[in-house]
């Protein structure tokens, strides 16, 4: 099969069970209980820049009135108009929240405006489960790296969550395939200071656990390499050449004994080989028809929109047959229109870009989760799909300066899971009204953990970190009941 192609001469199987190999703990008992995977897939939507939580998902409209605080910072009501459909609008006066759910401090928390498209889908609101989070990275540059990845950057074990997906999985599966297990969709036009490369980081796991890098902006350079143009008309002949140089080199790398060393770079670069010889099975899976850019609207105004783009290519990712289907694939959101500052790093007008860039990413992820009876098979089914919304911090509280905006927050985030293991509405969390700082939040490691912990993969062996990570675990047992309890939210089965 072409989906299946290896070199020539060289067990393609041996070498990935090499390289991505890793010694398994007994899933016996109680941990095998804790290791049961809560959902098939998992899809994140990373909102790059900084996802403002007191206009979205943490919005207590009583607060900060009269102050210029929170909501309460803009004048909301100058973009109602423009931004939110009249149906919703009709339904009330003053500024149009949602109740949702009481925090962990008893405040009845609401949906912000820039929630609305989300009101249309009860179903997703019953399937959502919004997490307080914390850490204390105010640049970009670090705070991405720690909310990705779980670790600080420049520790040596920082991995994206979509290696160890990968790593996971390929060691679960007979042989290579083209198809990635995990992957990673960016606009491409996010500045490189800001580490969100350290996605694809595969930190102390092989390299051949980098998860796919679809880069929208120089897709059609991939596509066009994908063609295989340098070896057209020759291919067979280039791919067996090939193999016979790696069947001699391995013939060299024996003991005194005659026994083979293991030699982990000269296992990458045949798993390498191997895939670029499976070409052709991944220009099938990434189909240039999957790319065009959508026409939309948004606030009265037409845009082209990368958020779309992405959401249909997550979506198709996830939802191929079987032997081809990601099961873990991130999107960093840059925005409908990215701010100066990038994405949605709104120091500058953030009304405005609030206004028009939160609903349509919102909406470009609606467009992808099948409602209810619609059964749609190139979309998403919250039953059997994890969908995460993170960043990597929250916006202050009260206007920045002069230009309107609002400045980093990593003293209070969300981050919104919906589907899988939750079942019902829930704040876990509370934030302190008057200094805009969580009580009680979790870490960018337990969130991490958790996600890993979904698809049934092990964060304490594939995912490099350990029972100490989870605040007040005594042991490892106990870490991954809790993240699966208060993270994930999942229901012990009677």
């Amino acid at each position: 099969m072409r989906r299946r192609r290896f070199l020539g001469g060289l067990s393609a199987a041996a070498v990935a069970g090499a390289s991505l190999g890793f010694r398994r703990r007994e899933r016996a008992g109680p941990r095998a209980g804790a290791l049961a995977p809560t959902a098939t897939r998992a899809l994140e939507l990373f909102v790059y820049g900084g996802l403002c939580p007191w206009d979205t998902f943490y919005c207590v409209p009583e607060r900060g009135v009269g102050e210029g605080r929170y909501l309460h910072a803009f004048d909301v009501a100058a973009r109602l108009d423009a931004c939110v459909p009249e149906d919703i609008l009709s339904q009330g006066s003053g500024i149009p929240t949602r109740p949702f759910a009481a925090d962990a401090s008893g405040a009845l928390v609401h949906l912000g405006p820039w929630t609305w498209p989300l009101w249309s889908r009860p179903d997703v609101l019953a399937r959502a489960r919004v997490l307080l989070t914390r850490h204390d990275q105010l640049p970009h540059a670090t705070a991405i790296p720690l909310a990705l990845t779980g670790r600080s950057l420049g520790r040596p074990e920082m991995a994206g969550t979509g290696a160890s997906v990968e790593r996971h999985f390929s060691a679960l599966t007979s042989g290579l395939r083209a198809a990635p297990h995990a992957a990673v969709i960016r606009a491409g036009i996010e500045p490189a200071v800001d580490n969100l490369e350290a996605a694809l980081a595969v930190g102390l796991h092989p390299s051949s656990a980098r998860p796919l890098d679809v880069n929208l902006a120089t897709l059609p350079l991939l596509l066009g390499l994908l063609e295989r143009p340098a070896t057209a008309g020759r291919r067979p002949e280039h791919d067996a050449l090939l193999a016979r140089y790696h069947a001699q080199l391995r013939a060299r790398l024996v003991d005194r004994g005659g026994a083979p060393l293991r030699a982990r770079q000269v296992d990458a670069l045949a798993i390498a080989d191997a895939l670029r010889a499976g070409a052709p099975a991944l220009t099938e899976l990434l189909s240039p028809k999957l790319f065009g850019l959508p026409l939309v609207e948004a606030c009265g105004e037409p845009y082209t929109s990368t958020p779309m783009q992405a959401a249909r290519v997550a979506a198709h990712l996830l939802t191929r047959p079987a032997e081809e289907a990601a099961r873990y694939v991130l999107w960093i959101d840059s925005a409908l229109t990215p701010t100066y500052d990038g994405g949605h790093d709104s120091h500058q007008e953030h009304l405005e870009h609030a206004s028009r860039c939160y609903p349509h990413t919102l909406a470009a992820l609606l467009s992808v989760i099948n409602a209810p009876g619609e059964g749609d098979p190139d979309k998403l089914e919250l039953d059997d799909t994890l969908i995460a919304i993170t960043s990597e911090f929250g916006r202050g509280p009260a206007q920045e300066d002069e230009r309107r905006g609002l400045g980093h927050w990593p003293h209070a985030g969300v981050t919104v899971l919906i589907g899988g293991p939750v079942t019902a509405p829930a704040i876990v969390g509370a934030v302190d009204p008057e200094s805009a700082v969580a009580t009680a939040s979790i870490s960018p490691a337990e969130l991490r953990m958790a996600l890993l912990l979904a698809l049934g993969v092990d964060p304490l062996v594939t995912g490099g970190f350990g029972a100490g990570d989870v605040r007040g675990a005594a042991d490892e047992l106990e870490a991954l009941a809790w993240l699966r309890a208060e993270v994930l939210g999942a229901q012990e089965e009677a």
